[in-house]
C-alpha cells in the first residue's frame, strides 16, 4: 500500500477476499472494488486450495478486465471493466503462504495468496491479515467474494470508524444481489436470549427504510454480519486474529464477543453492499454447512454464555422440531448431533436447573 499513490488523508486499508473454488464471484467483486472511490487499499484474495484454477483465472482477469457474461447492473456500482477498459490491473501471485510478501505493492492492486489448503473462512482471513500486517494496514476490510460493491462503500466504512476512537468493528448496509430492494442486513446481528438465536437486524425491510442515523441499529448489534466486516488494526492487534475452529459460520460473531467492553461496533449506513448467497429466504441450508451453522451455535453459546446453554436447547429442539415436520431427516440428524453436544456441554459445566 503506497500512500503517495492515494488520496491524502486516506489510512491503508487492507481488503481480504477468501475464494474456493469461485474464481468467477472474486473477479466481479474485484471488478467494482478497483472502482471505489476510495483509493488507498490493497486487495489480498486468499485461495483456499481451489480446483478449478482459481488463481490462474484471477490473475489473467487481473491482466485484460473486462465485464463478465450475466453480471447485474446495480445503483450506485461501478465497474473498473466499464470505466477503465483495456487497463491491466497490478496483479501478484505468492505461492505460499509463508513466502515473504516482499515490497509494498501500490494501492488499488491486487496479490493472490495460495493457502496451501482448504483452512475454512477464518483460516484463510488470517492469511490475508497476516500478509497485509507487515504492509502498515490501519483496517482491515473482510469481504465476501459473493458480493459486488457501492463505490463508495469503503469510504463510508472508514469515515464511520474514524469518528470514534473505541469503534473495534464497523459494518455495511447489506443488500441482496438479485433483489436490491430488500435489505438482508442492516451492519450486522441481535441476539434473542430466549433461545440464543442471533437475528439480522432489519432483515427483509425495503430500502426506503434504511436509516440515516446509525445510532437504533448500533445499539442492537452483537455482531458485525461477516459479509463485510471493517476492522481496525487496533482491534486485530488487542483481540487477536479470528479463532480458525470454527472453519465456516460463527466466527465473526466470536471475534465480537470476545471485544465485549473494549471495542464498539458501529454500522455505516451509506456503505451499500450487493450479497448473493440467501437471497431466497425459503431456501434449505445445505447439510455441509448446517453441520457448521448448528455445531458453532453451541460452541459459541458454551464459550460466552453457558449459563444460557437451557435456551440453546430448547432452540435445538424446536428446530428438529421443524424439520421432522417437512421430512428433513438429515437436518434431523444434523440437529439431534448439536443436541447431544449441548447436552455434554451442559452437564460438563453442571449449571443449576439444567437436565
Amino acid at each position: 500500500m503506497n500512500a503517495e499513490t492515494s488520496k491524502p488523508h486516506q489510512p491503508a486499508v487492507a481488503v481480504v477476499l477468501v475464494n474456493w473454488n469461485g474464481w468467477q464471484h472474486v473477479i466481479e467483486c474485484l471488478d467494482t472494488l478497483m472502482a471505489q472511490e476510495y483509493a488507498n487499499f490493497h486487495a489480498f484474495v486468499v485461495d483456499n486450495d481451489s480446483h478449478d484454477e482459481s488463481v490462474e483465472h484471477i490473475a489473467d482477469w487481473c491482466a485484460n478486465p473486462r465485464r463478465g457474461a450475466g453480471w447485474r447492473r446495480q445503483q450506485g456500482v461501478v465497474g473498473w471493466s466499464e470505466t477503465r477498459a483495456g487497463e491491466a490491473i497490478h496483479c501478484r501471485v505468492r505461492e505460499s503462504a509463508a513466502a515473504l510478501p516482499g515490497a509494498a505493492a501500490p494501492a488499488g492492486s491486487v496479490t493472490v495468496i495460495r493457502s496451501g489448503g482448504n483452512l475454512g473462512f477464518a483460516g484463510g482471513c488470517n492469511v490475508g491479515i497476516r500478509s497485509a500486517w507487515t504492509q502498515g494496514a490501519s483496517f482491515f476490510w473482510l469481504l465476501n467474494t459473493d458480493t459486488v460493491v457501492h463505490r463508495g462503500a469503503l469510504l463510508a466504512l472508514v469515515e464511520r470508524a474514524e469518528r470514534d476512537p473505541r469503534i473495534g468493528m464497523v459494518g455495511s448496509t447489506i443488500r441482496y444481489y438479485d433483489r436490491p430492494q430488500v435489505v438482508q442486513a442492516l451492519g450486522g446481528a441481535s441476539l434473542e436470549l430466549s433461545t440464543m438465536g442471533s437475528h439480522l437486524i432489519g432483515t427483509g425491510c425495503d430500502l426506503s427504510a434504511i436509516p440515516q442515523d446509525s445510532t437504533a441499529v448500533e445499539a442492537q448489534m452483537v455482531y458485525v454480519m461477516g459479509a463485510s466486516m471493517l476492522a481496525s488494526a487496533g482491534f486485530v492487534r488487542d483481540i487477536g486474529l479470528l479463532r480458525e475452529d470454527y472453519f465456516l459460520y460463527g466466527e465473526e460473531i466470536d471475534w465480537a464477543l470476545r471485544a465485549r467492553g473494549r471495542f464498539l461496533l458501529a454500522y455505516a449506513p451509506a456503505s451499500h453492499i450487493f450479497h448473493k448467497s440467501g437471497a431466497t429466504s425459503s431456501q434449505v441450508m445445505p447439510l455441509f454447512t448446517a453441520r457448521y451453522y448448528y455445531r458453532n451455535r453451541v460452541r459459541i453459546v458454551g464459550r460466552f454464555f453457558p449459563e444460557k446453554m437451557g435456551a440453546v436447547r430448547r432452540g435445538l429442539a424446536l428446530d428438529l422440531v421443524r424439520h421432522s415436520l417437512k421430512g428433513r431427516w438429515g437436518h434431523m440428524k444434523v440437529v439431534a448431533g448439536a443436541l447431544w453436544d449441548a447436552g455434554k456441554l451442559a452437564a460438563a459445566v453442571q449449571l443449576p436447573g439444567e437436565s
